[in-house]
């Protein structure tokens, strides 16, 4: 799609926002050049000022219930540590990964749409505490 069309269907107001994240590389693909935006392209996460731990996997997790692309440059670390936080969030249940036009973006699940700032932290500490997979939806359903 082009710029303009991916401002309007995020209801966006400033081209120049968008053009300053394209060119910042927070829209993986996009091209000024070509005026081209990937179809599945997400507005990035802005909001990502979280420097501790716990704020941090808040903050993915709200980007990913307000359908909004994080990447590791918009939290200052590299690549293998915001994988760290993603496998967790996965792991926890809180988000799914989904590839689309070869970007990978965070999906909100039904649980992660529900849930408060503490919610959120205890089903990590159950996720580094091991229990996955059934043992931790069981957690999770039990946190409520």
């Amino acid at each position: 799609m082009t710029i303009d069309v991916f401002i309007y269907n995020y209801g966006l107001k400033r081209k120049d926002t968008v053009i300053s994240w394209i060119k910042n590389g927070l829209i993986p693909c996009a091209n000024l050049e070509k005026d081209y935006v990937p179809d599945s392209a997400r507005p990035p996460y802005t909001k990502a000022r979280a420097k501790k731990a716990g704020a941090i996997y808040v903050s993915i997790v709200k980007a990913s219930c307000n359908r909004q692309h994080v990447l590791p440059k918009l939290y200052r670390m590299g690549d293998d540590e915001f994988n760290g936080y993603i496998d967790r969030l996965v792991s926890a249940g809180l988000i799914v990964k989904r590839i689309s036009d070869g970007i990978t973006y965070y999906d909100a699940t039904i649980e992660s749409s529900k849930l408060s700032e503490a919610f959120i932290l205890k089903a990590i500490e159950a996720v580094a505490k091991g229990i996955t997979g059934a043992v931790a939806t069981a957690a999770i359903n039990s946190l409520r």
